[in-house]
């Protein structure tokens, strides 16, 4: 009869599989670091932004006195201001006279009407322009982790509105408050809205065009660097964000850029 021999079994590993072992034992906690890292700094930004936004003022305030607001000029037309929202601001203002804004930059942004919710999310497109009808406080929130610029032209005369005569339906009533995106974004395009004793316009400006003669005063405001060319040796250079006013009358401004150009041109009807 033949007796079987059993020695020790040993168990012989892979080298390979020692290796994934010894990479999962070094990657499953540095994922778990990395996640519970991302999501501390995530609370924190959340908790700044709501902390921020609490402190900020709860009732409407005139512009002049609301503090990311800052006047750039004033006439007998209109008054100019730049708002600027960091991250997590909040402006709230009672806007006694009709107005409009011009965006900067493309962005998004909670607005609501006095006495509602500050719930409603807008993207506004860099250059475009924004008509509201004063006689009530309006807010602005920026949610976002980047500031948010915008220029804000109030009117002094009530009659310039959207509020006019239509031909098309033969009644008076209101007309469309925002400009409409430019059918081709790198070419040339004027995109106006009608407000009776004004026409306010999104203008993109080529290389060797010129920006018409005023017929009546214009306020250029640059949404990006402007350069006309005012004589033969005298150039207008205008920042992003700043303004040009130009009296009824003034001659055409060619570009002197060679690059493209957009402004919103607000041209007033000539007084008779």
């Amino acid at each position: 009869m033949t007796s079987g021999h059993t020695g020790d079994m040993k168990t012989v590993t892979n080298p390979t599989t020692k290796v994934i072992r010894r990479i999962r034992e070094i990657l499953l906690p540095l994922a778990i670091l990395i996640g519970f890292s991302a999501t501390v700094h995530f609370v924190r930004l959340a908790w700044a932004i709501t902390t921020h936004a609490a402190s900020e003022q709860t009732a409407p305030v005139a512009i002049e006195a609301e503090r990311h607001h800052v006047l750039l000029m004033q006439n007998s037309q209109v008054r100019v201001f730049a708002l600027t929202l960091p991250p997590g601001a909040q402006s709230l203002v009672q806007h006694d006279h009709n107005y409009l804004t011009i965006q900067m930059e493309d962005h998004e942004v909670i607005m609501w009407k006095d006495g509602e919710s500050p719930i409603p999310h807008f993207r506004l497109p860099m250059g475009g322009i924004h008509f509201f009808l004063g006689g009530s406080a309006q807010g602005i929130r920026n949610d976002t982790n980047t500031e948010y610029r915008d220029v804000t032209v109030e009117f002094l005369d009530p009659q310039v509105t959207t509020y006019g005569y239509r031909h098309e339906s033969g009644q008076y009533e209101y007309g469309p408050n925002v400009t409409g995106p430019p059918v081709d974004s790198e070419g040339h395009f004027v995109n106006s809205i009608n407000l009776e004793k004004a026409v306010a316009s999104d203008v993109q400006l080529l290389p060797g065009e010129s920006l018409p003669s005023a017929k009546g005063p214009q306020l250029l405001v640059a949404v990006t660097p402007l350069e006309f060319a005012a004589s033969t040796d005298h150039t207008i250079a205008i920042k992003p964000g700043d303004f040009l006013w130009r009296n009824a009358g003034s001659a055409a401004l060619p570009s002197a850029s060679a690059r493209r150009m957009r402004l919103a041109v607000i041209e007033f009807s000539k007084a008779k």
